[in-house]
């Protein structure tokens, strides 16, 4: 199934005057958050995603009021990935030190664990010690465990949680997965979802009398990603006529599948700039699948969040008011706005082909890398694309843009080899399969759509001047294309490479040269040069690569925008 998920660019005030489609509200109601990498200030020059995490919350307790005032349930999911990706939570050491607490100002009923909580030891010890202590019933994870100080592991939180929902008395069991995610920490374990199913503990879980499973997880819910559906067809075994609800994270996009005629699946995005919306009947008529269940993707903003609810006045709850005042004190305890420079025009990830002049890979490899401080030898630098995690917008570049578009603090290394070796890995990177590329690049490059809906489906003949909808997502799902709360005006998304290179050769003679790449992608580069029949053993010990430079690329790009005028 083709997914079509279009960003939102740089958008005027208008975009908040944007037509809405309703929620559609049942037995049971859901929001969901995923991957929102600390995102919690809101994105302060997208109007379309400038709601923060205290607007949030003062919505999100609107909703669960109606909810139950209209005798319906209401539950609030998170799908991890809380790290990586915004200076609020990535300038601390550790990271999240001070982020975490205001995440945690949510009121989750179900919340799991996601990738970049274990990239490195300090974010797992910290995910145990704070999030899962502050959710001890409500954090689980099925397949990942922590280790003590005495080698015993342990599960995040629980391995799963049986519960009755307040207002329906809805008998629910709720497990919570992470994808195979094989570059964990020491002081953690992932176990392959396929695997846990087999385990006694899961096998007692499955004798539960249940109206409806819930399966909160950070993986894709695309059916091209089939762990969720292996655990799908082994559930079907026990439960063939139960409703089964899947919650995804992790590719960064939008989208909703359907398992089966009783079972579908959401995923809310990335950043801050979604909060999904699904709700489920509980009829035990047999029910279209459509009639069942439904979906929406909310714009985060006020406006929607305003609308959704029906409150214009009176919206701010004492609890979200207090988290946006943690918010702003925070940042400004941060030093987040702090002024580094100013950048005249926009670079995109991927809204203009990547040889554009305002594509950001074609600024970094054409003028930034340049800069880099090291050896004065001839060099070819590589970084993968997905390292660059937002666009960079116009106007004040503060601290906090930094963490935003280049938040990673990886090393640079190098390994000389010849000239004619080393001008072939990008290439070979770029021509590798899935598996052997390791998702180098931004993860929701690898649902980019096959055509473009804005023919497909053209939104003005509906809703009026089409040129007037703002700039952003027009979401391609298995219910079709009216999942979006807020009717947008596509921009294409063009497709990157997992790998990009700033280039400084004197000439082409054969020589050694400096290949200088990510301490993060020392594996693949060494998969390519092995594929280009280049025996990395004789670049010497377990370890063949060398320091070339501290300076990361956030720093570098601080650098350049202080210096320049881009």
């Amino acid at each position: 199934m083709i997914r079509l998920i279009f960003l939102a660019l740089y958008l005027s005030s208008l975009c908040l005057s944007a037509p809405h489609r309703d929620l559609t509200w049942n037995d049971i109601n859901f929001i969901h958050t995923t991957d929102t990498h600390g995102w919690y200030s809101g994105h302060l020059n997208q109007p379309l995603y400038h709601a923060n995490w205290g607007d949030f919350i003062s919505f999100t307790t609107h909703l669960k009021a109606k909810a139950h005032s209209q005798g319906q349930d209401f539950l609030l999911i998170d799908s991890g990935d809380r790290h990586d990706g915004n200076g609020l939570s990535d300038i601390t050491t550790p990271n999240g030190v001070k982020s975490t607490p205001i995440f945690i100002k949510q009121n989750y009923d179900l919340l799991t664990i996601g990738n970049h909580e274990l990239y490195v030891w300090e974010n797992s010890k910290q995910e145990y010690d704070t999030v899962v202590k502050h959710f001890p019933d409500n954090y689980i994870c099925s397949n990942v465990e922590f280790k003590l100080k005495n080698g015993t592991f342990v599960p995040f939180g629980q391995k799963y949680k049986y519960f009755t929902t307040p207002i329906t008395k809805t008998r629910v069991l709720a497990f919570g997965f992470l994808f195979n995610f094989n570059r964990f920490n020491d002081g953690t374990r992932v176990t392959p979802m396929i695997e846990v199913l087999k385990e006694p503990w899961f096998q007692e879980a499955l004798k539960h009398e249940v109206d409806l499973i819930i399966i909160v997880g950070h993986t894709p819910i695309s059916h091209h990603w089939d762990e969720f559906y292996q655990v799908h067809n082994y559930l079907r075994k026990y439960f063939p006529k139960t409703i089964i609800q899947y919650f995804g994270g992790h590719s960064h996009i939008r989208d909703f599948t359907v398992f089966d005629n009783l079972a579908t699946g959401i995923q809310s995005g990335r950043y801050c700039e979604t909060a999904g919306w699904t709700s489920l009947s509980l009829n035990k008529d047999n029910l279209p699948v459509k009639e069942r269940f439904s979906r929406s993707y909310i714009d985060f903003n006020l406006d929607s969040f305003k609308y959704h609810t029906g409150l214009t006045d009176n919206f701010d709850t004492k609890v979200g008011e207090e988290v946006s005042q943690l918010i702003s004190e925070t940042r400004e305890q941060l030093q987040l706005d702090a002024l580094i420079g100013h950048v005249k025009t926009n670079y995109y990830v991927d809204y203009v082909p990547i040889d554009h002049p305002k594509s950001i890979f074609n600024l970094l490899t054409s003028r930034v890398l340049k800069t880099l401080p090291g050896h004065n030898e001839e060099r070819i630098i590589i970084i993968n694309t997905g390292s660059i995690r937002y666009d960079l917008y116009k106007g004040p570049y503060t601290i906090d843009s930094k963490y935003i578009v280049s938040p990673f603090e990886n090393e640079w290394v190098n390994v000389t080899v010849p000239k004619s070796v080393a001008t072939k890995v990008a290439a070979k990177l770029n021509d590798a399969d899935y598996i052997s590329a390791s998702r180098l690049k931004p993860p929701h490059q690898y649902d980019l759509p096959e055509v473009d809906f804005r023919q497909k489906f053209n939104q003005a003949a509906f809703f009026g001047d089409y040129e007037k909808l703002p700039k952003g997502y027009v979401t391609h799902d298995d219910f079709g294309t009216d999942g979006d709360d807020t009717l947008h005006r596509a921009v294409v998304n063009f497709p990157v490479p997992n790998v990009v290179q700033s280039v400084d050769l004197e000439d082409e003679l054969e020589a050694p040269v400096n290949l200088v790449f990510y301490s993060f992608i020392t594996p693949n580069i060494l998969w390519a040069l092995n594929e280009l029949n280049f025996n990395v053993t004789q670049l010497g010990g377990h370890s063949p690569t060398t320091t070339y430079s501290s300076v990361f690329l956030g720093t570098l790009l601080n650098e350049f925008i202080a210096e320049n005028k881009i």
